[in-house]
Parts: C-alpha cells; structure tokens; sequence
C-alpha cells in the first residue's frame, strides 16, 4: 500500500506533465516531446542504460574511496527487504523524472530558446543555457542538511552531468536513469545522499578522510568523490551516447 508521500510524488509528477502540456500548447507552442518526455522504446532504454551507468559510478567511488582510506567501510549490516527496496527504487524514480523533467527538459529548453538570438552563436546559447539551468538545480538544494557553497557548486557540475545526454539525444531517458540510480545506490549503499543519512543500508560508511575529499556530512557530492562520480558518469554517458547518435555532437548538434 502507498503511503502518503509516494502519493503525493505521483501527484506533483502528474501535475507537472499536466501543467507542462497545457504550457506546450498554449505558451511555449511546441510539441510536448521536445521537453523530452516521451514514453517509447527509446525513452525505456535509455533509462535502462543509464540505471546500469549509474549504479557503476557509485559502486566505482565506494572502491576508491575505501582504496584510498578516506572512507571506512564495515561488513554488510541489513539487506533491505525486497518490498521496501522496490518502493524506495520506485520513489527515487519518481524523484528523477520530475528533476530531470523541470530542469532539463523544460527550463534548459525555454531557457536556450530565449537565449537564442543573432547577438549569440549556437554554441555560445548552448552553453549558458547548459551552466544557466545547472546552477539553478544547484541552488534548488541549498536547504539540504549541511548544504553549503561547495555542495551547490558540485552539484551545479552534476546537473550540466545530466543535461549533457539531453541535449545530445533530445531523450530524458538517459539523464533519469542516472539521477535515479545515482540517488538510489549511494543510499542503499550506505553513503549520505545530498545530506540524508541512509537508514537501512547495505554497509556502515564512515568518513575517515578530510571533507573536501569525501563530501563530509554532505555526502559525496560535495566533495573530490563526488566529482569523480560525476566524471565517470559522463564519461560513460558520451561513450554510449557516441554509439546510440553517432551523428550529433554536443556542442554543433543545433548547428547542423
């Protein structure tokens, strides 16, 4: 049974799609699918690609940082009931598609449209409305626990991260599947996620290292870990990318 906070996700996400086809239609006067929010074959593996990329990417900083001895790793302490992590995976789903959506799909989307003029290249709208929306999703978080200017710096690089495989495939399936597992694994794993402990976790992850390299209360994404984490998933992302739209690039894609 749904409690009331997975309720009232599926509520604000339905509102959303709602309000974002009223404003398609009426305001902005474009196709839904251009804020990249389309349930087909494509959206569904990209969201699959990007789960797999995400969980990697964590999995990979909890190797380094206990290699390195700036995290303290204990032997496993719970393994989650099956019914409790289904419900967790599917709200963290729900988180990234509403992130993903707003930010992404429609705020870098009306923001490069109203960048776009003969003043500014393609290039140079690009990417302001790239660093522009980032930096917004940043500073969305500035009232987690133990936020602070580096976390939102971080996470202004986690969000270009997320909207790199948009603007490449003009899909939100891969930038979802990466928010979502991103969120879903550092929890489950045992890691601080943007200043929430984890309840239930797998392990006991401890900081034993200076903050600036483990993210100290915050998590690692305010710190060296995270930024690595992020590294791999764009790194990851562009190779996969480069094999599914051989053709587009990241930066001339809007000026072919």
């Amino acid at each position: 049974m749904l409690n009331n906070v997975y309720l009232q996700f599926i509520g604000v996400l339905l509102i959303l799609i709602f309000g974002l086809r009223i404003n398609s239609k009426y305001l902005d006067k474009r196709n839904f699918s251009e804020y990249g929010l389309v349930f087909n074959k494509e959206t569904f593996r990209n969201v699959l690609v990007g789960l797999t990329i995400g969980f990697c990417a964590v999995v990979l900083i909890l190797i380094i940082g206990k290699s390195t001895g700036i995290l303290s790793v204990s032997g496993v302490l719970s393994v989650p009931k099956g019914s409790l992590l289904v419900l967790f995976a599917f709200k963290m789903l729900l988180v990234g598609i509403l992130e993903e959506t707003f930010f992404r799909g429609y705020l870098f989307t009306n923001l490069y449209d109203g960048f776009n003029s003969k003043r500014l290249t393609k290039k140079q709208t690009l990417v302001i409305s790239l660093m522009l929306s980032s930096v917004l999703f940043g500073l969305a978080h500035f009232s987690n626990n133990n936020a602070s200017f580096l976390s939102m710096t971080l996470l202004t690089v986690n969000g270009m991260v997320w909207c790199i495989p948009f603007i490449i495939s003009k899909n939100l399936g891969l930038s979802i599947g990466l928010h979502t597992a991103w969120n879903f694994t550092q929890t489950q794993l045992g890691f601080t996620m943007s200043g929430n402990k984890s309840l239930n976790a797998l392990y006991k992850i401890e900081n034993v290292g200076p903050d600036l390299f483990t993210g100290g209360e915050y998590g690692p994404e305010a710190g060296v870990l995270g930024l690595i984490g992020f590294g791999l998933m764009l790194a990851m992302s562009l190779l996969y990318l480069k094999y599914r739209y051989p053709k587009q690039a990241l930066l001339n894609k809007e000026q072919n």
